[in-house]
């Protein structure tokens, strides 16, 4: 039996974590207060947002066969949304999304499925790894005090890449692996309205505008009937004013969301923002994961496929595989 660490509590950690449980003692640590990385939900009374990731498809037959668990468990649920195409504030495409090609979301909210992969794991919530230490083949961890955490056999970062980076040491071939991928930032408002809002569609990709992302989140299936609207800024924006005041970013984008949608969000009865500083990343051409046997150090997350939610259990996945000999 191995005693092995993982760094994150993703979707790529929870589900490395559940697979070497059984055999293995596992520990997961994560800064965060709860676990799922960007399946995340925020509340505000009686307003509920999925304010990162928005839904989730299946590509490949591994993880439409995990979909299909998860749906017969109500773990997820299938989004039918009325879905609209916008260029500016012109409606240039508009459909159904349907069974054909199923668009899914935690049910009764996205944070459901995180809590319910990290119920029989040992984790280690708000604890922040701030150092780690290879010493005579095991790896200790460190927190900001310099505290030690426990020695392991093996270590996972399940991270996103820049942060992955600043623990392993810069002569590690898997910080190149980090320093070549570049991650993109994005900006998350949540709007809460008190009534219906005189628009007749759920969902909306959105070009030529600082915008690109508008959903009503109620409309999700298994959420309360408040009305909750989450409006995504497009990367490129983001990137440019990473560190801008929040007031200014949360002004600009309720400009972006009126003149896009023409609902005059200030109606709203809450409003707020949110920075996702590692959301997204363009598809990669490199291995699907990460693994140094002579070093015991892997690594996994969306970030070595694509920002996606599958990608995140694919990679899992495949480091899963390549550890299950040296493990």
């Amino acid at each position: 039996m191995a005693r092995i660490a993982i760094i994150g509590a993703g979707l790529s950690g929870l589900v490395t974590a559940n697979a070497l449980a059984a055999d293995h003692s596992v520990v997961v640590f994560d800064k965060s207060r709860g676990t799922g990385g960007r399946m995340a939900t925020r509340y505000a009374g009686r307003y509920e947002f999925d304010h990162g990731a928005q839904f989730f498809t299946a590509r490949t037959d591994a993880f439409a066969a995990e979909c299909r668990r998860m749906l017969e468990a109500g773990v997820i649920g299938i989004w039918q949304a009325e879905f609209r195409d916008f260029r500016g504030a012109d409606i240039v495409a508009e459909r159904r999304w349907g069974a054909d090609y199923r668009h899914y979301v935690g049910t009764p909210r996205m944070n459901t499925i995180g809590k319910c992969l990290d119920r029989d794991i040992n984790l280690r919530l708000e604890t922040e790894i701030n150092s780690i230490r290879w010493d005579h083949g095991r790896w200790s961890l460190f927190d900001a005090s310099d505290d030690k955490l426990g020695d392991f056999d093996w270590l996972v970062l399940a991270l996103p890449a820049p942060q992955a980076a600043t623990l392993v040491p810069a002569d590690e071939g898997f910080s190149k692996r980090c320093a070549d991928v570049e991650m993109r930032a994005c900006y998350a408002m949540m709007l809460g309205f008190s009534k219906p809002l005189p628009i007749s569609w759920h969902a909306a990709h959105v070009r030529d505008a600082d915008i690109s992302w508008i959903s009503v989140n109620s409309s999700k299936p298994g959420r309360p009937g408040s009305e909750c609207i989450v409006v995504h800024s497009t990367n490129a924006w983001a990137d440019s004013n990473i560190d801008a005041p929040s007031d200014v970013v949360q002004q600009h984008l309720l400009a972006e969301f009126r003149r896009v949608s023409g609902v005059n969000p200030t109606a709203a009865e809450f409003v707020a923002t949110h920075r996702w500083r590692y959301a997204n990343v363009a598809p990669q051409s490199a291995e699907a994961c990460y693994v140094d046997e002579n070093r015991q150090l892997a690594a996994c997350g969306d970030w070595f496929i694509h920002g996606r939610i599958e990608a995140a259990h694919s990679s899992a996945a495949a480091m899963l595989e390549r550890l299950t000999g040296s493990l």
